[in-house]
């Protein structure tokens, strides 16, 4: 887990990765015995839930685990800050990250994937704890920078609505399948920390084997329209608790 603070020229040079690539990685991001710790606590809590899907949303719910500090580590959201004010040019005025842990077993895991979306966060980041060493591992797959920083939520909403219906996923669905270079495929290793503008992204994951698992630590920082009055109001419609990811954001990632 962080421990320093980065250069300035680390900062531009993850930035330019995320511009150019897609993505950007920090491999080793938990140490071996951190990962084994969470990979050996996951198991755990995957099994109490009888081997099908979780999602454990916010620190709280992860306690105990370095998972809860990593989410309130003032490096790390520093990183975050310096990151996405870099490729914006304005300040953001979050202080802290938004996170989940989702673990992709048995059923219930393979109907979470295959969800295309957007997030509504600047700045995604996803440590794998657990990943499928064959078979369905569940890569992470993306269309990069497909859109800009919406000022309006409305246009941000129009956006998500174009993707979030029956006939455009059944497409997406369709075409990552038949050509499969079209998208950016990123087969993620346990430990590493990758990065990606996860608002400008069209992303998913691909299936999991139901007897398989894949459990990553999410993390989002940036909220662009996290002040915009509509927003809170659907939010409250939607019956969305506050301080909490809704589903578009977390859940599919």
């Amino acid at each position: 887990m962080p421990h320093s603070t980065f250069s300035q020229a680390q900062v531009a040079s993850l930035i330019r990765a995320i511009d150019s690539d897609g993505y950007a990685v920090l491999p080793g991001w938990a140490s071996p015995a951190q990962l084994k710790d969470l990979q050996d606590w996951v198991t755990q809590t995957v099994a109490s839930a009888g081997n099908e899907y979780v999602a454990l949303s916010g620190r709280r719910a992860v306690e105990g685990t370095p998972l809860h500090d990593l989410g309130g580590s003032r490096n790390f959201i520093d990183l975050c800050r310096r990151i996405t004010e870099g490729a914006t040019g304005e300040r953001s005025t979050d202080t802290g990250l938004t996170q989940t842990l989702r673990c992709l077993t048995g059923d219930g895991g393979r109907k979470e994937s295959l969800i295309f979306h957007y997030d509504s966060f600047v700045l995604t980041t996803i440590m794998p704890v657990c990943m499928p060493q064959s078979g369905e591992r569940g890569d992470l797959l993306m269309l990069p920078n497909r859109r800009p920083l919406r000022r309006s939520y409305v246009r941000n909403l129009i956006d998500k609505l174009l993707v979030d219906n029956t006939w455009v996923q059944r497409y997406l669905k369709k075409r990552c399948f038949s050509d499969d270079r079209a998208f950016t495929r990123i087969v993620m290793q346990p430990g590493h920390l990758y990065l990606f503008w996860g608002y400008r992204s069209l992303h998913t994951n691909l299936p999991v084997a139901a007897d398989a698992l894949r459990a990553t630590a999410v993390f989002h920082y940036h909220n662009v329209h996290g002040s915009s009055s509509l927003a809170g109001r659907l939010r409250k419609a939607l019956g969305t608790v506050k301080g909490q990811p809704t589903h578009e954001d977390v859940p599919q990632t």
